[in-house]
């Protein structure tokens, strides 16, 4: 099936919203990770729900640097990460707390990530110019849903207005995001109506898990919205893609030092990394470490976890 993105203007309102479905490029992101059916759900969530940020977002920053969403969790999930980058390129994550190797296949949103009152949530916004600029707005959980968590961060951070319907299973995610956008020096469109955005909402409020999980954001658009005719922009198509690489390895394991490193090696045959994201690993004996304190050093922004 194919995943899609849509967004649109409902000028009358002065609201903008986006609508994304995934199947394949979620698959993709999730096969190597050996997640419980409850945290793939989780997962799938914080994919759609990043997706439908970038693209409302519509801004440089995140065009041509990244948007992340994450949730840490006091659960069993000790941190779910969303990221996209570029024209929708996206990749997600989550990571287990130490000593969790199963979770209930019902297990609730809250007894996941906020199970003892002390989760965050997060979005951070990085420009991709050279002065690297960076947004950051971190909020309390306080939500039964992540699409609850979303609109408590708008709220609570951005003070927008905001709907956020979310589905998903294992293998497929879907999602409705509608804001109120701010009106520049108080100035409101000539067609403003001051009921339409409570229409809109109302309309959105009637779309089904199933519809989320089923079609495509064009057809689940033209369902609700054909009434309020809004302007529609093209948006690319979403694909799974990973920035992980072995210069970024490399670069890990020269901050380590050479003496670290080497101890490493001694300790444990050599150096091996996996991916969180994509699942690639990779590794590195005693040769590749001296090799890599024998040439120039590449940076990175980006560190990997030694497993």
């Amino acid at each position: 099936m194919t995943d899609t993105v849509q967004s649109y203007i409902f000028h009358a309102a002065n609201a903008r919203g986006v609508t994304v479905t995934l199947h394949d490029e979620l698959q993709k992101a999730l096969q190597n990770q050996a997640l419980p059916i409850a945290v793939k759900r989780l997962a799938a969530d914080m994919a759609a729900a990043a997706l439908l940020m970038a693209a409302s977002a519509n801004t440089d920053r995140t065009q041509n640097g990244s948007l992340r969403f994450q949730i840490a969790g006091d659960g069993p999930v000790k941190l779910a990460v969303a990221e996209v980058r570029g024209d929708l390129d996206f990749r997600v994550t989550v990571r287990l707390a130490e000593g969790v190797s199963d979770v209930a296949e019902n297990a609730t949103f809250k007894e996941l990530v906020n199970a003892h009152g002390h989760g965050r949530c997060g979005v951070i916004i990085e420009s991709g110019d050279t002065e690297r600029s960076q947004y950051t707005g971190v909020v309390p959980l306080e939500s039964d849903t992540v699409a609850q968590a979303l609109e408590d961060f708008f709220t609570r951070s951005e003070q927008i207005e905001t709907r956020v319907i979310l589905a998903a299973d294992d293998t497929s995610a879907g999602g409705i995001l509608l804001q109120r956008m701010p009106s520049g020096g108080g100035e409101l469109p000539e067609n403003y109506d001051e009921n339409a955005w409570a229409h809109i909402v109302l309309f959105a409020n009637t779309v089904k898990s199933e519809e989320l999980l089923t079609l495509s954001s064009e057809e689940i658009d033209r369902r609700l919205f054909w009434e309020e005719n809004p302007e529609v922009i093209t948006r690319p198509q979403p694909h799974f893609v990973c920035t992980c690489s072995r210069e970024r390895v490399e670069a890990m394991i020269r901050s380590m030092g050479e003496e670290e490193a080497l101890s490493i090696v001694k300790e444990q045959g050599g150096i091996d990394v996996r991916c969180d994201f994509c699942g690639t690993a990779q590794h590195f004996d005693e040769i590749d470490v001296k090799a890599l304190f024998e040439t120039p050093a590449v940076t990175s922004d980006e560190a990997p976890t030694v497993h």
